[in-house]
């Protein structure tokens, strides 16, 4: 089972615009609704994480681990659920002005170094699937976040999808990626229609390059324009639910 592959095609940096889209529109529904039975998050972590992630103190995250071990939290909670709550709250300070753009982006790149750190221990193995799915993520071009699509690929790792991800892919790109590897769904993330017809454009290469093998979902903020999405892109499904992904898709 491969790793989660990332690609950094025009030196993403994380940027606000698409983190707003994906890290806290499209994982809303990871923290919203516990999954699979896990329990209600425990304040005083979340809040020890916004602290650590915001404040002045470089390599206090490290701190997080023995935290959350003594607390009892599993890794996998910490990495799909803690961190895009933290991110949320970090991202709505920033929204109402009580946090500026240059602490939040610190902060938001303080989350991702500890998603990366979490990576190794959260993988598609560990499930015991050694022959499960394996999904293309996309993220467009002008989409320049890493930790919303990062937070995602880990869900799906968790649950034994196999995810490479690429950011802002040509043509010439994609074809490579079909040409060596088989992906059995792709998922596109897209923070708002200014980008659909972007979005249209790589649904409309993924279906050229795979004979319209390839079946597509697109998450983000533009899901709250379902209907219309569905039409102008032609994906398969527009939802920020990876459950109904994974069932309409068949992925385990």
């Amino acid at each position: 089972m491969r790793d989660i592959s990332v690609e950094l095609e025009h030196g993403s940096t994380g940027c606000l615009d698409g983190f707003v889209g994906l890290a806290l529109e499209a994982i809303g529904r990871l923290v919203a609704r516990r999954m699979n039975g896990v329990a209600e998050l425990q304040t005083v972590l979340v809040n020890r994480m916004v602290e650590l992630a915001t404040g002045p103190e470089l390599g206090a995250m490290d701190l997080l681990f023995d935290e959350f071990r003594a607390a009892h939290v599993p890794i996998e909670e910490m990495a799909t659920h803690y961190i895009p709550e933290a991110a949320r709250q970090i991202g709505a300070a920033w929204d109402s002005d009580r946090i500026g753009f240059a602490q939040v982006t610190i902060a938001i790149s303080r989350l991702q170094e500890l998603l990366h750190a979490l990576q190794t221990l959260v993988t598609a193995d560990s499930v015991g699937c050694a022959n499960g799915a394996t999904v293309l993520l996309i993220v467009p071009p002008g989409e320049q976040h890493t930790l919303g699509a990062l937070i995602v690929a880990m869900e799906l790792r968790r649950r034994g999808v196999s995810v490479r991800i690429v950011f802002a892919p040509g043509l010439s790109d994609l074809s490579r990626l079909m040409a060596t590897t088989r992906f059995d769904a792709a998922l596109i993330t897209v923070g708002s229609m200014d980008r659909v017809e972007i979005c249209a454009k790589l649904v409309k290469t993924l279906s050229s390059l795979t004979k319209g093998r390839m079946r597509v979902a697109i998450g983000g903020a533009i899901v709250s324009q379902r209907a219309e999405a569905l039409a102008r892109t032609g994906a398969d499904l527009v939802t920020n639910d990876l459950s109904l992904v994974i069932s309409e898709f068949s992925l385990v």
